[in-house]
């Protein structure tokens, strides 16, 4: 039987905003325990080893502390007016992107598929010369670039940490994508401002954190 520590971990991962606010120390610890037990099977821990366990578990102040130093070093880059066009591509097609590598803004490929961001003013004259087949094609999206320091390659859970705050928030995310210590967010354009503005002030929030750390 699994202890009631591993099932608290494994339970976490169903609520994130649970687990953030025991992190941060103000959770109502009563409150998560009954909660998580009733997510628990019912062969699971008692009510009262719950709670006892989630008293002993802390996570490793370190780990945060390095989490929000690098979430305050952030900057925040907004490119408007995207399309996402997701593809089967010809070989044709594979060259025609090659061409277009300055104009392209994102590029993922899959298995059998292809996906490209690319600025909307841009987008019909990549599709009238596609041969391969199209599988959709998004426009009016909008891209929130975060920057992040060097740190966040060997940081656990910065890029969910943002996500996060969009699932809390209820934004939907259309596209994620990488490249070294950029991660841009691709959203529906009527959700970026909004989605801009968690991410100022959690990244001024962390700011306020670690500047405490230091002292």
């Amino acid at each position: 039987m699994k202890s009631a520590s591993d099932l608290i971990d494994e339970t976490l991962t169903l609520d994130p905003c649970i687990e953030r606010s025991l992190d941060m120390g103000y959770a109502n610890l009563s409150a998560v325990a009954r909660r998580l037990h009733d997510l628990m099977p019912s062969t699971g821990p008692s009510l009262t080893a719950v709670a006892s366990a989630l008293k002993r578990r802390t996570r490793q102040k370190r780990a945060l502390d390095a989490l929000y130093s690098c979430v305050a070093r952030t900057s925040l880059t907004v490119r408007t007016g995207l399309a996402k066009i997701s593809l089967s591509p010809s070989d044709k097609d594979l060259e025609l992107l090659e061409g277009l590598k300055s104009k392209v803004i994102g590029f993922s490929k899959g298995i059998e598929t292809v996906t490209v961001l690319i600025d909307e003013r841009d987008a019909e004259g990549f599709l009238n010369n596609v041969t391969g087949q199209v599988l959709e094609k998004k426009s009016e999206l909008t891209a929130i670039i975060l920057r992040g320091p060097t740190e966040i390659l060997n940081t656990a859970g910065y890029m969910s940490f943002f996500l996060g705050i969009l699932s809390e928030k209820d934004i939907s995310v259309d596209d994620v994508a990488s490249s070294y210590v950029d991660v841009m967010i691709m959203l529906r354009s009527e959700d970026a401002s909004r989605a801009f503005s968690y991410f100022n002030s959690a990244i001024e929030g962390a700011k306020r954190l670690s500047s405490l750390t230091r002292r």
